[in-house]
């Protein structure tokens, strides 16, 4: 689900309690020294433009981002890789698909199941 939705769906407190806990299990110090332990020299970090200065659905739910971007850049420096951060999607999607932020219908099957690729389109 893409994170406008998702943000939408689960509003501000519930959405940011999961994306904290979503931050801070995906990438790690121990995974950051991996990386550079195989020699991984630059790291791509996507990042939405709503990261930095957060509206519409993004207000309270994404809280804490911007914190987030900082560490992983401070612990790229310390075990020396470069970080290429891609502003992976923009106010009003880019493309108008879901992978630019907002799935524009998504169809919940039960409370913690959905679909919404089937309905996947530009509407834009």
């Amino acid at each position: 689900m893409a994170q406008y939705s998702f943000c939408e769906a689960l509003g501000a407190e519930e959405g940011n309690r999961v994306l904290r806990a979503h931050w801070d299990a995906w990438i790690t110090e121990d995974i950051i020294k991996g990386m550079a332990d195989r020699e991984v020299e630059v790291a791509r970090l996507p990042i939405g433009d709503w990261t930095l200065k957060e509206y519409g659905p993004y207000v309270g739910c994404t809280t804490g981002a911007a914190e987030k971007i900082d560490w992983f850049m401070d612990m790229a420096e310390k075990y020396g890789i470069k970080v290429l951060l891609d502003v992976h999607a923009v106010k009003d999607s880019q493309n108008g698909f879901d992978n630019s932020g907002q799935a524009t219908i998504t169809e919940w099957i039960t409370d913690d199941h959905f679909s919404h690729w089937e309905h996947a389109w530009a509407g834009w």
